[in-house]
């Protein structure tokens, strides 16, 4: 069947059309996969957009091949699903890192991040395609087809199991430039489904259809340069305001302590020693506020007293907003949270004023699979433990996502690490989100290595500040620690300070903390652009749709 494939239309794509058709077998699979791992270089940190316009272009073709075949869904769904493992084992191979911290007790479960990970998220999109193939045609309405699953597979991805929305195709666009601004109309998953289309519609110029013209083959890519036109110039527009900065002064520090060694015997001690150091002599005003990151000490902050009288010695007037492990007892056996605290001294101690534990946890991390999966406890048997390592039975979610108000300081959107993926906690974030004025996002990136895990999460944090127009205060442990603004403008990052032990890499930076920008499109209306660009583009696909 694959020598009947006949390619008509660009005439100059016409025999790369026709070789990428006609693989069959593993020839194809091992093709797919080539394809998706060449798309992973299209998210940070090298946002290469047209490495993943070539590997859409060609996963169009090779749908097009499979489609001819007597088992045209099972030919899909492996092409779908090689493409997705690719993508996956090259742009998460970090998820390896968490592995490799205690690498006696872990490595010989390393077939988990580099073979089940991939490979389970790769079944969404294999499925994707298969179901877009019940709908394929040889016009261009399978680019509108193609947009349309894999934009819904995305959404899928985004909440299945808890949700693990990593390097979303909207997120190719680096965050703060012109095109990245759009996500701000109808946020990160509108713009998936924009991306998609914009870089699969160059597929459209070569078919199998018998002669039939270039213009109407052309449909979709002229659509797509207008997008991208119009995307720019609106969004540079946008861009050529500057950030206004507010009367409020961040000081943002993490001592950048190697998660091998956080939790040895003796640390404790060393890295709030350092943190106090950082208290004392990093140059500050009373009425500063002070961020350290998730976790940052490797103890309960709150239940150790110790800790809070070396923070009440240093911490003066500033306020400290602090990530650390918590336990709490309701008329049964303690459970953990993965804690938000902010600090203020009261009578020469550090008292806590507000509080948010949080509320989206890592599945299989800080989320047992006992309580994702059936059959899940045999698998916790073999993770490693949760993320912070103090609460190796896994965390308590908190009640909801959080606009905090603690007293003197401007109310603020909790994020921690993981959260920062996902739209709409900051979106729905109660009570009185409206109120809020910036977001402060802390993590624990010192499990990803310092390759391009950490770079990946800073870029998608990024968006929740476009998507908001909120100003973002991030703090990440041996991540990026960085101010932004609320176009997802990097305003200052964090630089290292001298005196680091050995294997440390501190972070610190002191800055103002950008203005609010008015509630964007996608706050107040949400998903609804989404919904109504699907809707339009499959009109668009019924109507281009040819037999």
């Amino acid at each position: 069947m694959s020598s009947a494939i006949k390619s008509h239309g660009f005439t100059a794509l016409g025999p790369l059309h026709e070789a990428i058709a006609k693989l069959r077998g593993w020839s194809a699979v091992g093709f797919a996969a080539l394809l998706g791992a060449f798309a992973a270089l299209a998210f940070a940190p090298f946002h290469l957009t047209p490495a993943l316009i070539v590997s859409l272009v060609g996963l169009v073709w090779m749908m097009d091949g499979a489609r001819g075949d007597i088992r045209w869904g099972r030919a899909l769904f492996l092409r779908g699903w090689a493409f997705g493992y690719g993508f996956f084992l090259v742009g998460m191979h970090w998820t390896a890192s968490a592995f490799l911290v205690e690498p006696q007790k872990y490595a010989v479960f390393l077939w988990m991040p580099l073979l089940a990970l991939p490979g389970g998220m790769a079944l969404i999109w294999g499925a994707a395609t298969s179901l877009a193939g019940a709908f394929w045609s040889a016009s261009p309405s399978r680019i509108f087809i193609f947009s349309i699953f894999f934009a819904l597979a995305e959404l899928v991805r985004g909440h299945l199991f808890g949700g693990f929305p990593w390097n979303i195709f909207g997120t190719t666009w680096a965050p703060g430039g012109a095109l990245s601004q759009a996500a701000s109309l109808g946020g990160v998953y509108w713009l998936t489904l924009l991306t998609l289309f914009m870089c699969a519609s160059p597929a459209a110029m070569v078919d199998t259809r018998d002669a039939r013209g270039v213009l109407g083959r052309a449909l979709p890519l002229l659509i797509a340069v207008i997008l991208t036109g119009f995307g720019w110039a609106w969004g540079a527009q946008r861009l050529a305001q500057p950030p206004v900065m507010s009367e409020e002064t961040v000081v943002l520090m993490d001592v950048g302590v190697p998660q091998n060694k956080k939790y040895a015997q003796g640390s404790g001690e060393k890295v709030l020693n350092r943190y106090g150091e950082f208290l004392r002599d990093i140059e500050s005003d009373p009425s500063d506020i002070v961020i350290w990151p998730e976790g940052a000490l490797p103890f309960e902050l709150l239940a150790n007293n110790y800790a809070l009288d070396v923070i009440s010695a240093y911490l003066g007037q500033r306020t400290l907003i602090v990530g650390s492990t918590r336990r709490s007892f309701d008329g049964r056996e303690g459970v953990y949270h993965n804690s938000l605290a902010v600090l203020q001294t009261e009578n020469g101690r550090a008292e806590l004023i507000a509080l948010y534990d949080k509320h989206r946890l890592v599945p299989f991390g800080e989320l047992p699979a006992s309580r994702i999966v059936p059959f899940g406890d045999a698998l916790s048997g073999i993770l490693p433990g949760a993320i912070q390592q103090l609460a190796t039975s896994g965390f308590e979610p908190g009640s909801e996502p959080t606009v905090l108000f603690p007293r003197d300081l401007p109310p603020f959107v909790a994020l921690i690490c993981y959260e920062g993926l996902f739209p709409e906690i900051t979106r729905k974030a109660g009570p009185q989100r409206d109120d809020a004025k910036w977001i402060v996002t802390i993590s624990n990136d010192a499990w990803f290595g310092r390759g391009m895990g950490p770079a990946q999460h800073y870029a998608q944090n990024r968006y929740r500040s476009i998507e908001s127009g909120l100003p973002m205060a991030r703090v990440a442990s041996r991540g990026t620690t960085a101010m932004v603004d609320g176009l997802g403008r990097e305003t200052v990052r964090g630089q290292r300070v001298t005196g680091d032990p050995k294997g440390w890499v501190s972070s610190v930076a002191r800055t103002p903390l950008p203005n609010a920008l008015p509630a964007t499109p996608y706050q107040k209306y949400g998903p609804a652009l989404f919904w109504l660009t699907l809707t339009g583009f499959a009109v668009l696909a019924f109507l281009a749709w040819r037999r």
